[in-house]
């Protein structure tokens, strides 16, 4: 009986040693999926929210409204400094009209200087350094109400909160009604799910035998995505520098997504 034991243990060792290594998984390193372009929009002035123009998960182009504020009040004021613009420029034409009336007749009291008082051309003379003067007062003042316009327009163009580049809609923080603090509130948040990439920690003896451009082969939650996960990835960055605790190195890989099936936060297994 004893000698059976032997060799039945003896042969169960040989058989799970003789199952074949090719059943474990490859080796990989885990990573995250991550976007090129993702942003928060914010105003850059206080408002209110007036309409908000999409819904969450929409896709927009770049420079397309997202949401718009309250703006009766940059209209009146663009209007408002369009007619300082407009009076400014039509109190210098004037000046510049009599400017010109002046300079001829400076012209004709020099020619008959002669015959005419001295007083009577230097009169002449100094109506039009006054007028030359005035005109280039005024035309200061052109120069400032224009420039008061284009501050009008663009705080009236800020009303609008425009996409800063085309992507989805992922998330919409604010409601009708709602004040914006300037550079602070959370408007929305936008995402561009076409250009991603995959960020892992490679060591750096690996790291520096890759280059800008080379394939990877990257899997993408598969057992959830399947083969839309299994994608061929290019190296994109590769951290000049090593983190001195872990010797750790930071590789960035582009990753195509035609399909929209990868979504940034998701975990990633990449072959090296």
């Amino acid at each position: 009986m004893i000698s059976l034991r032997i060799t039945f243990v003896v042969a169960l060792v040989f058989v799970a040693a003789a199952e074949p290594a090719a059943k474990q998984p490859a080796a990989g390193v885990i990573g995250v999926v991550r976007a090129h372009d993702q942003a928060i929009v914010q105003s850059e002035s206080a408002g209110i929210v007036d309409k908000i123009l999409v819904k969450e998960g929409d896709v927009v182009e770049e420079g397309q409204t997202i949401v718009e504020l309250r703006r009766q009040r940059q209209e009146i004021a663009l209007e408002a400094s369009r007619a300082g613009l407009l009076r400014a420029e039509a109190q210098a034409a004037e000046t510049g009209a009599l400017l010109d009336a002046a300079r001829k007749e400076r012209e004709r009291a020099n020619q008959a200087a002669e015959v005419l008082a001295k007083k009577d051309v230097d009169d002449a003379r100094d109506a039009v350094g006054r007028l030359e003067a005035s005109l280039r007062v005024q035309m200061a003042d052109v120069a400032r109400a224009q420039q008061e316009v284009k501050l009008r327009e663009h705080e009236l163009k800020q009303t609008r909160l425009v996409a800063p580049f085309g992507g989805t809609v992922t998330r919409i923080l604010v409601h009708r009604g709602d004040a914006l603090n300037p550079v602070e509130t959370q408007v929305a948040e936008l995402v561009d799910m076409t250009r991603l990439y995959v960020e892992v920690l490679l060591p750096r003896q690996e790291a520096l035998r890759l280059s800008v451009g080379t394939p990877i082969a990257v899997r993408v939650e598969s057992e959830w995505l399947g083969k839309a996960g299994s994608v061929t990835g290019h190296v994109s960055y590769v951290n000049p520098t090593v983190d001195a605790a872990s010797r750790m190195v930071t590789v960035k890989i582009d990753v195509p997504n035609p399909s929209g099936a990868i979504r940034p936060g998701m975990v990633a297994n990449v072959r090296r």
